[in-house]
Formats: structure tokens, C-alpha cells, sequence
């Protein structure tokens, strides 16, 4: 009884396993031929098919100049990066002039003591301030 159940299960995998191979084969071929575009290639070098599922072409260097078109996988990424790295860049922009604006208003602040100091050096020197003179 053990020896019928053995060659069943060795048979039923034999048997099992080229069909799987074979499936796996066929969708090699299916992803290897991709199917008739039913549009032109579009900027970005991808098209549409009769199904209107995006493809693009994979032995040309892809562009991702067709936004909210059919374009190649990755691109919205790059897209949002790009935006993320501009609003960096604005940040710290913002962030100096900011920090010129500071060291400008200290400097006038700093002049106005000076001036306010010097003004107080010449009422002194010209014989004093108050009543009792």
C-alpha cells in the first residue's frame, strides 16, 4: 500500500510539474511580445492598446514628458521628487531673506543706539542736562 501511494505521489508530480513549466513559459512569451498598439507612441515612447492599457517601449530610453498620459512606470515618482526638491529650494530661499531681513533691522537698531549714545555725549559736553545748570 505505501509503495502504490509513493508512485502515485512521484507520478502526480512528474505529470504536475512540466504543465507548471510550460504556464510559466507562455507567460514569458506573453510579457516578451506585448500586444499591437492601437495608438501611436506618444512622446514619452509608450502607447496604448485595443484593451487601453499603457505600454511602453523597453529598449528605448523613456521620457516623462506625458503627464496624466500613458507614460512609463516610475516617472510620477520622479515628478514628486522634483516638486519636493523645489520646495526645498524656495524654503531656504524664504529662510534668507528672512535672516537678512533680521540682520538688516538689527543694524538700524544698532545705528539708532549710536546715534541716540552720541546725541547724549554732545547735551553732556555742551554743559549738561536738567535744572541745575
Amino acid at each position: 500500500m505505501r509503495i502504490t501511494l509513493s508512485i502515485v505521489a512521484v507520478f502526480g508530480l512528474l505529470v504536475w510539474t512540466p504543465g507548471s513549466a510550460l504556464a510559466k513559459q507562455k507567460a514569458a512569451k506573453a510579457e516578451a511580445e506585448p500586444p499591437p498598439a492601437a495608438t501611436p507612441l506618444n512622446a514619452c515612447g509608450c502607447y496604448r492598446d485595443a484593451q487601453d492599457q499603457c505600454h511602453c517601449n523597453k529598449g528605448k530610453k523613456l521620457k516623462c514628458e506625458c503627464e496624466n498620459d500613458c507614460e512609463p512606470a516610475g516617472c510620477e515618482a520622479q515628478r514628486q521628487k522634483q516638486q519636493e526638491k523645489d520646495a526645498a529650494a524656495a524654503l531656504k530661499k524664504i529662510q534668507q531673506n528672512d535672516k537678512k531681513g533680521q540682520e538688516a533691522a538689527k543694524a538700524a537698531q544698532a545705528k539708532k543706539a549710536k546715534e541716540k549714545a552720541a546725541e547724549a555725549a554732545k547735551k553732556k559736553a555742551e554743559g549738561g542736562e536738567g535744572r541745575w545748570k
